[in-house]
């Protein structure tokens, strides 16, 4: 793998937007973006964050802690001086399975790879980008097909909010079913969230499991609990081929359900994340 320092940021100011589009990684495989933060620039100064490619939104709008929550679960070593998106998954049970994420850009030809943020009340920030990248999936040796190659982790974004406590109420989720997206993870960003549960085609897969027996669980299998984040994570082996499919054989979508409970009202932020054909999200 290479790691390749993108270019600079034209403007990084407090209470800023900052944005950057290039084509200098074009034609390689990204296996993760990460982030190096300078001044007295923090994580939790990142006020938004957004990764597109192909003209999609790879990483939908999301604050540095919230990006930083999310790969702390995962059990990836945090450096308070860096803030990394993760495509391929350094905690694969198989290289191929940690490949399978990766963003593809010898697909896009000239489209190149933006990022867009916003700067909070930071003093003095600086902000560099890097890229760890690889060759095009098909010429990596994992027998990655042409339709594979067009697949990326994918976070396709939700907004709950319960205005009182709720007890197994559905909530509408946006899961990736009509692109035939794989779910890894869905990740629950709350304050009050006590219970969730995932049934697919009326079959309970996740039985209304409270915070306490899931932290039991994940915890298990190494992955990091962390205050204010529920997941239900279909790969907590990290088994990419045990991300739960959304279409049927026949190509339509799976019929899924997810129920939550709440102690209060609450606003969740909820993080799908997916292998998916990224043309068709």
């Amino acid at each position: 793998m290479d790691i390749l320092k993108l270019d600079p940021f034209p403007s990084i100011a407090a209470s800023s937007p900052f944005s950057l589009s290039t084509r200098e990684i074009a034609g390689r495989t990204v296996y993760a973006v990460f982030f190096e933060l300078g001044g007295t620039f923090t994580k939790a100064q990142i006020t938004s964050l957004r990764i597109r490619a192909g003209q999609k939104d790879v990483l939908p709008k999301i604050d540095g802690d919230q990006l930083q929550t999310i790969n702390d679960y995962q059990g990836l070593t945090a450096d308070a001086n860096y803030l990394f998106h993760w495509f391929c998954d350094p905690l694969a049970t198989s290289v191929r399975g940690e490949w399978l994420g990766g963003l593809d850009l010898s697909i896009y030809g000239s489209d190149p790879l933006e990022i867009r943020g916003d700067v909070g009340a930071a003093t003095a920030p600086t902000l560099q980008a890097w890229a760890i990248v690889g060759p095009p999936k098909t010429a990596l040796g994992y027998a990655f097909s042409d339709a594979e190659a067009h697949w990326s982790r994918v976070l396709v974004p939700t907004v709950l909010q319960p205005a009182a406590s709720v007890t197994r109420q559905s909530a509408s989720i946006g899961l990736g079913s009509q692109a035939g997206g794989r779910i890894r993870q869905i990740s629950f960003l709350h304050s009050n969230l006590t219970s969730v549960e995932f049934r697919k085609n009326a079959n309970i897969l996740w039985e209304d499991l409270p915070v306490a027996l899931v932290n039991a669980v994940e915890n298990s299998f190494a992955r990091s609990n962390q205050t204010g984040l529920y997941v239900v994570d279909r790969i907590v082996n990290g088994a990419q081929g045990e991300a739960e499919t959304t279409l049927q054989p026949d190509g339509t979508p799976w019929p899924m359900q997810v129920l939550i409970s709440t102690s209060a009202s609450d606003t969740i932020n909820v993080y799908a994340d997916l292998h998916a054909p990224l043309a068709l999200i």
